[in-house]
């Protein structure tokens, strides 16, 4: 393990927001050996390395077969369950001590499997497709191939910061694909260069002076009732992302700052669906 600590991104499902707070309070701690663990909040767009699922909750249980997590995203089971499940379980009361061992464990696995993936060249995990798969499918492989050399949305990506370092970082990462990036440090000029370049993802910095994030994003929907536009938020420990309110503006969700390259790829991947 490395010495560094590195970070495991844990996702919770089927939890009261009590369970959800003490969990995340719990796992917070700072160790000197071993991992860092942090819990994803609800309307995070980052990949979960780690489940932790409430066993005693059916539609939790629903909600894990949907995503079918592979071997590279460790599942624990928290309490007792009907059914059969090839995941590890801690059994309830939750003893912190040891879900820390567990969950050591699970990352050791975790990590163990991604080197010999890499090192085989192969993929770790899998896709998360943002639509439905269908088990039969007859279409004319000629459809798809359409579909692919047409997939990126026109216009590209919007930038909203007060700061172009952020925006040139993005653009850099883009230029292979030729995505064109474009920036903007008010709302009025982000609606025009929206309405002119019909931006396919607009991310918004949700510390840029004199911008209302939820505000803009609801602006930005409205103006886009015709055509497909993503909109999510870059944000920091100070900003409290309100997940009722993103929702009623039909926010994306949100990454948190720092951004690593291969969060910002993969994100960017995922809803500008780039291979």
């Amino acid at each position: 393990m490395s010495e560094k600590n590195p970070t495991i991104a844990i996702r919770l499902i089927g939890f009261i927001p009590k369970e959800n707070d003490t969990f995340s309070t719990v796992l917070a701690v700072m160790r000197e050996k071993g991992y860092r663990y942090l819990c994803l909040r609800d309307g995070s767009l980052q990949d979960p390395d780690l489940f932790i699922v409430n066993a005693e909750d059916m539609k939790a249980l629903a909600t894990l077969s949907d995503i079918n997590p592979g071997h590279a995203q460790p599942v624990l089971l928290i309490g007792k369950t009907k059914v059969s499940l090839p995941y590890a379980v801690m059994p309830r009361p939750i003893r912190w001590r040891k879900l820390f061992d567990v969950l050591d464990e699970l990352a050791d696995e975790r990590q163990l499997l991604l080197t010999t993936l890499s090192a085989y060249g192969e993929v770790a995990i899998p896709e998360r497709r943002r639509r439905e798969r269908l088990d039969f499918d007859l279409t004319d492989p000629s459809v798809y191939q359409k579909m692919r050399n047409s997939a990126t949305p026109r216009g590209g990506i919007l930038i909203i910061d007060k700061d172009m370092r952020f925006r040139d970082y993005v653009a850099a990462i883009m230029e292979r694909y030729n995505i064109p990036v474009g920036m903007s440090n008010d709302a009025e000029t982000a609606l025009s260069l929206d309405a002119q370049y019909q931006y396919g993802l607009t991310m918004i910095n949700t510390s840029t002076p004199d911008i209302d994030p939820y505000g803009l994003c609801r602006s930005l929907k409205g103006q886009n009732e015709h055509r497909k536009t993503n909109v999510m938020f870059l944000i920091d420990k100070t900003f409290v992302y309100n997940q009722e309110f993103a929702q009623s503006v039909s926010c994306d969700g949100f990454l948190n700052k720092p951004l690593s390259r291969k969060l910002v790829l993969s994100t960017i991947q995922k809803f500008l669906q780039l291979t």
